[in-house]
């Protein structure tokens, strides 16, 4: 299912925490949505979601999300690890949530199972952890096995193995041709889990991309040839106004280029290549080079 966020726009009174943000989410992809702490990622995902009010709107395959029905088996979202009546059993919770689509019983066991809290099924989540918690809210999202997920932080409070986990599940989940909208502060876990990544900064759109377009975007983004004729790939580049540096023997370094365009030319002018790969800087690098300006609060400034 294919979400299209248009002109999305949010004030809280003088802050204006959405700004006029267009977007997509594809099928079959999961996409990270990333941005600095306030940057509006949760506000936005309310919006898309009808539960705050504002400017812009949501559509899902073309229509308005109040005209699916069961919305359930359009959407699963989990916002709050939190959000459950903490003297409702977590079985009970399901139950309730699964009552607009009339998931059965049986549906609820499983659910339950695979996200590990089979063994907790009767127990209150009043008392559950974080992990625990986060675990209850992602079951509540997949219980009508919906064509969207929508995750706000759902890594917050899992053990690195749950974490993966986790990654293995969403990126299974996008792989049926299914939509995942997923935020997270982990970088490093993003840019093993999302395709594509939306990220603002100060509720502006600062990318909508790919995640290999989005990693090439840091200044520091090359292309490393290796060649028995490096010197005169050089040259050939330098012809064409790309600069190269030489790194050692038989290897060039060329910023600013893609695999692509330097093995089109190897390859028309005869020449072999070694080794032809991409150096891009991590997810982190790029995202904090972007999104520099749009931090609300810098180390070592004063207020």
């Amino acid at each position: 299912m294919r979400i299209e966020a248009r002109n999305l726009d949010k004030h809280f009174r003088s802050v204006h925490a959405v700004k006029d943000l267009s977007f997509t989410v594809e099928p079959g992809r999961v996409t990270g949505f990333l941005g600095p702490n306030g940057s509006g990622k949760s506000t936005t995902m309310r919006l898309m979601l009808g539960l705050d009010s504002g400017g812009g709107e949501t559509l899902y395959d073309g229509k308005k999300l109040s005209s699916h029905y069961p919305v359930t088996r359009t959407i699963g979202a989990h916002l709050d690890a939190k959000f459950f009546h903490p003297k409702r059993t977590a079985y009970s919770h399901l139950r309730m949530l699964g009552a607009e689509a009339g998931i059965s019983k049986a549906r609820v066991h499983e659910v339950l199972k695979l996200v590990g809290l089979e063994s907790v099924a009767k127990k209150r989540p009043g008392g559950f952890s974080l992990g625990m918690g986060q675990r209850l809210g992602l079951a509540g999202a997949i219980l009508a096995d919906p064509q969207v997920l929508m995750l706000d932080e759902p890594a917050n409070g899992l053990d690195p193995q749950s974490i993966q986990w986790l990654r293995d599940f969403l990126k299974h989940y996008a792989s049926t041709g299914k939509s995942v909208l997923v935020s997270s502060h982990l970088l490093s876990e993003m840019e093993l889990l999302a395709d594509d990544v939306v990220v603002i900064a100060r509720g502006n759109l600062i990318a909508a991309e790919s995640m290999p377009a989005f990693l090439s975007r840091a200044t520091g983004s090359a292309v490393v040839v290796r060649s028995p004729q490096s010197e005169k790939l050089a040259e050939l580049l330098s012809a064409q106004g790309i600069a190269s540096t030489t790194d050692g023997a038989r290897t060039i370094v060329i910023p600013g280029q893609t695999t692509d365009r330097i093995g089109e030319i190897a390859f028309t002018n005869g020449i072999a290549l070694s080794e032809l790969s991409p150096r891009t800087a991590s997810l982190e690098q790029v995202f904090l080079e972007l999104t520099e300006s749009g931090q609300e609060y810098r180390l070592g400034e004063t207020s």
